[in-house]
């Protein structure tokens, strides 16, 4: 039976949710955004409570990204990386009161997974995920007054297939991981981009994106802000078939963003037809 490993990049406006579940159906999941109600993905993280998280991932501890962590005892992962060089009091520091028992969480979650992984869990090897690797680029050199910039990179493979995954990186973060020893040729020549920092002029690196040279980019926003660089991403983009579903017909794409086309979902992996190598499908219900 062909591997193959399916996507989400849940609609939940401003903040980013991803969940990948991997050809042996281990899950992983890159950050805890929630809240778009119109649709009732008001936590996408509690559809996981009975299923297998391996590897969970956030990028930076911003409410965006962690909105939904009080769900993250229902179902903890086996492996979880965090910016650790972050500390919990620079992370309290200005917290809303209202906004305290989520960031006291991830300070307690900082706390709890302290563990060294071992090899038969490390997913930059194929064997956690059946095939499916998880590498991921970070950097500890920038200011910390701005926590976006300590979101890591991540490179999700499977089959020739690659999809690349920002957090929230600006200019200082980029400019130093296209230094870093093989961190252009792993974001290279990538199928999938999910734009950085929710499609804004602040989080587009021209060099970056120039060597991903998607076919498709995903940008997770709102209405309520600004997508400053959608149309650059779109110029930058080689174009790839995206199956409407409630049209009911395929139409060439170039950036799909959550705001207009609602939870984007992807298959990609080996192909069950012996006339292609693999399998990359885009589906969109707008």
């Amino acid at each position: 039976m062909a591997k193959q490993a399916t996507m989400k990049v849940w609609d939940v406006q401003l903040g980013l949710a991803i969940h990948i579940k991997a050809p042996n159906g281990k899950y992983l999941v890159i950050d805890m955004g929630t809240g778009n109600w119109e649709s009732g993905n008001t936590s996408p993280l509690s559809l996981l409570r009975y299923k297998d998280i391996h590897y969970m991932i956030i990028t930076h501890p911003h409410l965006d990204h962690i909105d939904d962590i009080l769900q993250f005892d229902n179902n903890t992962p086996t492996v979880l990386w965090r910016a650790t060089a972050i500390t919990n009091d620079e992370v309290m520091e200005d917290v809303r009161d209202c906004d305290k028992p989520k960031f006291e969480k991830y300070c307690e979650i900082n706390d709890r997974f302290s563990r060294a992984i071992s090899s038969d869990e490390d997913p930059t090897t194929e064997t956690p995920f059946d095939g499916m690797t998880v590498v991921k680029y970070a950097t500890v050199l920038c200011d910390k007054s701005n926590f976006n910039n300590f979101s890591p990179v991540t490179i999700v493979c499977l089959s020739g297939i690659k999809v690349v995954i920002c957090g929230d990186n600006e200019t200082a973060s980029f400019e130093k991981l296209m230094n870093q020893t093989g961190f252009t040729d792993a974001v290279s020549d990538a199928d999938i981009l999910v734009a950085a920092h929710h499609g804004r002029e602040t989080g587009y690196y021209k060099d970056f994106v120039d060597k991903v040279n998607p076919r498709l980019t995903i940008i997770s926003d709102t209405s309520k802000s600004s997508t400053t660089a959608q149309t650059k991403y779109t110029n930058a983009s080689r174009g790839w078939d995206v199956h409407n579903k409630n049209k009911g017909k395929d139409e060439k794409r170039y950036c799909l963003t959550t705001r207009s086309d609602g939870n984007i979902e992807i298959e990609f992996g080996e192909s069950n037809d012996p006339n292609f190598k693999n399998v990359l499908s885009v589906t969109i219900h707008a």
